[in-house]
């Protein structure tokens, strides 16, 4: 299927196949509710991620909705085989931990959303999908904890509006996934991947490889197909270092673009959500929910400045000839040969190239030092005290061990054995004022953000570049999209001694994600370079004995 009509089919046809096909069921009857499968009943499959004529590894969420329409496939079925899959693989077998609770009325949901599409009441592209939340995200029927045994209990006042968001789409919730406790913000000692409550979450593609975070249980699940969709957050990296080291895609938006209400904060001057899914058609569908101007979020003012209010269509925006005549900035550190992996990177930037890409070198004396001011993010110590104190005192449900910062590292000296790797950045926090007004902050935050958004647009603009194009571990745009709050986009770029994922970035100015989105769905189409985890990994199939 070409681009464009994949992009007619996202918006106008799809949603005449929802009502035409899967409303009144005339064309297939819909398969009766399947029941439980077992992991032996799983593995006894000759392809556990097949699924009628689906690969569950593989399948897009344009895919997955054409077989619900025809009635080849129905929700419950789906949801069904994701439960199976995720006991043999991240339960048992390389118990790879990235889920750390599932939704008991997940099949519940399934069913609902299949009597929905039955009496043509179906809600859209994402209708009857289902999406792992990381477990920072609030829901009220489920715990959000951020990793932390302190929060074991937390069931907030209120979802996060992206949570409501996607259950407006019919998105069944299917659980919440491991993350690396309080995104990454309790001890440079602990491991990414790793919290007290939930565990570690291994990496997918070897159990040699570091996962990164925050977002690892999300990225693991997302690139496992263990959900059809699935969500990250990021404050420095926590979307892009995770995706793509678990041959993701991952969108790490313009600060503003994706609501953070109710969401457990680390930085909300940094932080924002968003999705991690298996092809650059997912991202752009999952985005397309989660894009709002929320009146609640302070932020969501660049939203409407920048857009007007109305997110562009980000499944239309994605087409293979979107890198025609678009002028690529690359920085001549990511040039050299020497560079380990710099013949892979090379291998992109030709494909990049053979689709109508200008590569053009970027060498900037100042590179050095902008980079060297990401090495800590300084606000984010009285930042996460006085954000995470504020949660707990309105957002957080009744009934917890703790009120604030200063109870949660009191909570976790109490259980030593469970938080075993230090918790030196909570107390470093917790020593700072917490005051949202203190001087010294207020300088580190505003020097830190317009130091990072003065390098990015001059790159951007000197060069007169569209974007800019790196990998994760080349020199990277993810410190500086970071800090000043600018969409990063990463996708598959291929494999380090063969079984390394690695990501190719695309970062740009504000509120640029729908080219962002078509530049990566461009590369992705056209290099096709992304292996399901499975098929690279043989300790995954010794799960199933195979």
């Amino acid at each position: 299927m070409t681009s464009s009509r994949l992009a007619r089919l996202s918006i106008l046809g799809l949603a005449a196949v929802l009502s035409a096909c899967g409303g009144s069921g005339a064309s297939a009857p819909a398969p009766s509710g399947p029941g439980p499968i077992s992991v032996e009943t799983l593995c006894a499959l000759d392809q556990p991620y097949r699924l009628g004529d689906l690969d569950l590894q593989t399948a897009t969420v344009l895919d997955l909705q054409q077989a619900l329409a025809r009635g080849t496939l129905t929700s419950e079925a789906l949801v069904t085989r994701q439960l199976a899959l995720i006991e043999a693989y991240d339960r048992r077998g390389p118990a790879l931990n990235s889920v750390r609770v599932l939704a008991p009325d997940a099949l519940q949901q399934a069913r609902a959303a299949d009597a929905r599409r039955r009496a043509g009441r179906a809600r859209g592209p994402l209708d009857g999908l289902t999406v792992l939340l990381k477990d920072n995200i609030g829901t009220t029927d489920l715990p959000t904890t951020a990793g932390s045994i302190a929060l074991a209990g937390n069931i907030p006042r209120r979802e996060a509006t992206i949570t409501r968001r996607l259950r407006e789409a019919g998105v069944i919730v299917l659980g919440k996934a491991n993350l690396s406790e309080f995104a990454n913000w309790v001890s440079r000692m602990m491991p990414n991947g790793y919290s007290s409550l939930g565990g570690q979450v291994l990496a997918p593609y070897g159990a040699d490889l570091d996962p990164l975070g925050s977002s690892t249980g999300s990225s693991v699940a997302a690139t496992m197909g263990f959900a059809t969709l699935t969500v990250g957050s990021e404050t420095s990296g926590s979307i892009i270092a995770p995706s793509s080291v678990q041959s993701a895609v991952g969108v790490k938006p313009t600060l503003g673009l994706v609501s953070r209400v109710g969401i457990i904060p680390l930085a909300p001057s940094f932080d924002t959500a968003g999705p991690i899914t298996r092809t650059v058609t997912d991202a752009a569908a999952l985005l397309q929910v989660l894009a709002y101007a929320d009146p609640e979020d302070p932020l969501a003012a660049r939203f409407t400045a920048a857009l007007e209010g109305q997110a562009p269509d980000y499944l239309a925006a994605l087409s293979t000839d979107a890198l025609r005549g678009v002028r690529l900035g690359v920085r001549v550190v990511d040039l050299d040969p020497s560079l380990f992996g710099g013949p892979l990177f090379e291998q992109a930037l030709e494909v990049l190239r053979q689709q109508g890409a200008e590569i053009v070198p970027i060498d900037d004396p100042a590179l050095a030092a902008e980079r060297a001011s990401l090495s800590t993010l300084g606000a984010i110590f009285n930042e996460f005290k006085f954000s995470l104190n504020r949660y707990l005192a309105t957002e957080a449900g009744p009934g917890l061990p703790v009120s604030d910062l200063t109870d949660i590292v009191l909570f976790n000296q109490q259980n030593p054995d469970t938080v075993k790797y230090g918790q030196e950045l909570l107390i470093a926090s917790d020593a700072q004022t917490g005051l949202e007004i203190d001087p010294v902050y207020l300088a580190s935050r505003e020097a830190t953000i317009a130091t990072q958004q003065l390098a990015l647009d001059r790159l951007l603009d000197s060069q007169d570049v569209d974007a800019l194009v790196s990998w994760y571990f080349g020199w990277s745009n993810v410190g500086q999209t970071a800090a000043a709050g600018y969409p990063n986009v990463t996708v598959p770029l291929g494999y380090l001694d063969d079984h390394e994922p690695v990501g190719l970035e695309f970062a740009g100015r504000p509120f640029s994600e729908d080219r962002l989105l078509a530049y990566a769905y461009a590369y992705e189409q056209a290099s096709r370079r992304r292996v399901p985890a499975l098929t690279m990994n043989p300790a995954l199939r010794a799960a199933c004995g195979r």
